[in-house]
């Protein structure tokens, strides 16, 4: 009997490729008869994008699996319940977080559940280890810290009882992280006063792991510390306050953004560029990432008001994303793609199509497809 069972994974694609169908029907229905050839082509996108996804879920990189194992959270298709109950068992730590989390967006339980577990695996390995093992642990502490990062957006009564736990936990980056988690959840207030005295420290590297941290617990009263540190005599400092408010798309920082934009280090500058893209509500904003979008001398940032300025609703020239999908570095494409996921049109949904069938990194395929599924469920794939 055996041999008639269909592979998991063809029934998985079929299921996707069905709900797909289905709701592209639904729009060929209602659609006027001229719409018809275009509502198509998307459907075939979709399905050429799902399709993909669901071929990679068992990549051997496990980068390509955490990402596609994130994707079909920001996708919120339930028919990947399958998938995820599987990739949440994967052998490598990071997939298994970003399983867990696409579960429990997706309403299940078994999200929190596999967080939990993650994070109590703390036994500390006895007797000298070599380097590999050492390795591990490492990988491992650093996956438990970022499974407790991600259990802040879920807490309940258990998520709190195992953050007291693990306070007292072996490792310095968990106790961290369940401190930053704490915040996040609003429980305690010792632990943000902490951080604030941190972000005073002599040390160039004790302050930027302050505001970071400062950063992570989303802290409104922070606010003024981070504002200070856009301003501090350390670039890594300045990058970490810029990079913590850019995160809180505050529509009142643009002035500290438009600043940074000054700055002397290049990083801090494509953060400023990133914060200020977000801010929508700011007339003043537009004509500053109109500026940054026309100097091409400085395609990260270009791209950066690109995307801003698609997102505020206006109308771009996506020649420059298009050449700078053929960039050597990763970032670069990456970046590329994030200006045809805000650009409306077919054109970028057919690059971005381009971009999954051919691009030579799977993961920048990857992402390329989880965008294209997305725009394709956003206003009819605007």
């Amino acid at each position: 009997m055996k041999y008639f069972r269909k592979p998991p994974l063809l029934t998985f694609s079929c299921m996707l490729l069905a709900a797909l169908a289905a709701a592209v029907e639904i729009s060929t229905v209602v659609a006027p008869a001229p719409l018809t050839a275009v509502a198509a082509e998307r459907s075939g996108l979709g399905r050429q994008a799902l399709r993909f996804l669901a071929g990679r879920a068992g990549d051997p990189d496990p980068d390509v699996r955490a990402a596609v194992a994130a994707a079909w959270g920001e996708i919120g298709n339930r028919a990947a319940l399958p998938m995820l109950k599987k990739s949440v068992k994967d052998r490598n730590d990071y997939v298994r977080v970003e399983a867990a989390v696409s579960l429990h967006r997706l309403g299940q339980e078994q999200g929190r559940q596999a967080l939990m577990t993650l994070v109590r695996s703390s036994a500390v390995p006895e007797g000298k280890l070599s380097a590999a093992q050492e390795m591990r642990f490492m990988a491992r502490t650093k996956a438990r810290a970022a499974a407790l990062i991600r259990l802040s957006e879920m807490g309940n009564e258990d998520v709190v009882a195992l953050m007291e736990s693990t306070l007292s936990d072996p490792s310095g980056a968990v106790r961290d992280a369940t401190a930053v988690a704490l915040c996040r959840l609003g429980l305690d207030e010792e632990f943000s006063k902490q951080f604030l005295e941190a972000a005073q420290d002599k040390d160039d590297s004790v302050r930027a792991a302050a505001i970071k941290a400062l950063g992570d617990a989303g802290l409104a009263s922070a606010r003024p510390a981070l504002i200070a540190a856009a301003g501090d005599p350390s670039a890594a400092v300045r990058a970490e306050a810029v990079a913590a408010l850019a995160a809180a798309v505050d529509q009142t920082l643009a002035p500290v953004f438009v600043e940074r934009l000054k700055d002397e280090n290049p990083r801090v500058r494509y953060l400023a560029a990133g914060g200020l893209s977000r801010i929508s509500e700011d007339s003043a904003v537009a004509p500053v990432l109109r500026r940054l979008a026309a100097d091409e001398k400085t395609p990260d940032l270009a791209l950066k008001a690109l995307a801003g300025l698609a997102g505020r609703g206006e109308k771009i020239d996506i020649s420059l994303a298009e050449r700078s999908l053929s960039a050597n570095d990763i970032d670069g494409r990456m970046l590329a793609l994030e200006v045809l996921f805000a650009a409306p049109g077919d054109e970028s949904l057919r690059l971005l199509a381009r971009v999954m069938d051919e691009d030579a990194s799977v993961r920048v395929r990857v992402a390329a497809a989880s965008m294209l599924v997305r725009r394709l469920q956003s206003q009819g794939g605007r």
